[in-house]
């Protein structure tokens, strides 16, 4: 029965699956090969409609895939128009906007109300580098080819199902100002308002689930923004085949939202699900092997007489036995 056990115990290790933690690297684009950005901090290609649907990063372990122009070639209306994301540089906070227009942004959209990139210390603390890229999302409402703001993953076997562990986000410049002061599009946010993003999550069967973070909101008498980099939980969507995100706001009129659909993120995060099915015996092997004898001395080979027998597995387990030499 033992014998049994100690078997049916070892195969079961073999089919154990663990987690293999991936961030999302702006620094390691594959579609385009090389990020360019224009004096205002915005990648060059953001209006190109022919090459870049999708956006890629990553290397030969795997790849992120965001959504650009989701609607395909041809949906920039030659050169004036894109949704999605699109990398930008600098974390620009200025404010181009005032309470009766919103022409400016239309050309200072690379904006970060962070300040830069995304950076985590080794401690944990969060900090913004203007030096290091991010990603503007533009969300719209009118996409007709799936959802404006997609995230998928691809690892180097073609597998597509993951964890999703959580991204940073904070506000885009655009909609922070307008909910503060009002635009020429939407009010300045009142008592009770908000400005919502929500990460839905799919699963193989087509299957969502969904969790939301407010950007901004107006609550006793003072509005409350994430214009620092604030990791959002996605862990809850459970396994899936991509996440995509959208925007609500209490401002609204007879089109949609007034608030500028803009958020800003980086370093989206998955836990990759590996599973080790080569062999149900060869999981386990001994690493070493000490011999203690009764004086307490130890030796890699057996002293004469009593032992204690101490074994090392490769996967950091002992056992002990006595034996006689």
């Amino acid at each position: 029965m033992k014998k049994i056990f100690t078997l049916a115990a070892i195969a079961m290790m073999a089919s154990t699956a663990w987690a293999d933690v991936v961030v999302l690297d702006l620094n390691k684009p594959m579609n385009p090969t090389t990020l360019e950005f224009n004096e205002n901090g915005i990648w060059t290609g953001c209006y190109n409609d022919v090459d870049y649907t999708w956006l890629e990063f990553g290397d030969d372990n795997g790849e992120f895939m965001l959504s650009h122009l989701i609607d395909g070639e041809g949906a920039s209306w030659g050169g004036y128009y894109w949704d999605g994301f699109c990398p930008a540089k600098g974390g620009d906070t200025t404010d181009y906007g005032t309470a009766g227009s919103s022409d400016s942004w239309t050309t200072n959209f690379g904006g970060c109300m962070a300040g830069g990139g995304c950076v985590v210390d080794e401690d944990g603390s969060v900090t913004a580098d203007p030096a290091q890229p991010y990603l503007v999302a533009y969300y719209s409402s009118w996409a007709t080819e799936g959802p404006s703001n997609q995230v998928m993953y691809v690892d180097s076997e073609g597998n597509t199902t993951f964890q999703p562990a959580g991204v940073y986000v904070c506000n885009h410049p655009w909609p922070y100002y307008g909910c503060e002061h009002g635009d020429g599009f939407a009010r300045a946010f009142a008592e009770g308002d908000y400005f919502k993003l929500t990460a839905v999550g799919v699963d193989a069967n087509g299957n969502e689930k969904s969790t939301s973070i407010n950007l901004v909101e107006f609550a006793n008498g003072q509005l409350n923004a994430l214009n620092d980099w604030t990791f959002f939980d996605l862990s809850s969507l459970g396994e899936v085949e991509s996440v995509y995100f959208t925007l609500d706001s209490s401002d609204k009129g007879d089109y949609g939202m007034n608030t500028a659909t803009y958020f800003c993120m980086d370093k989206f995060q998955i836990s990759k699900v590996v599973t080790a099915v080569e062999s149900n015996f060869a999981v386990k092997t001994v690493a070493a092997t000490l011999y203690v004898n009764l004086a307490g001395q130890t030796s890699s080979e057996p002293f004469d007489g009593v032992n204690v027998v101490v074994t090392r597995y490769s996967d950091g387990s002992t056992t002990a036995t006595k034996a006689v030499f």
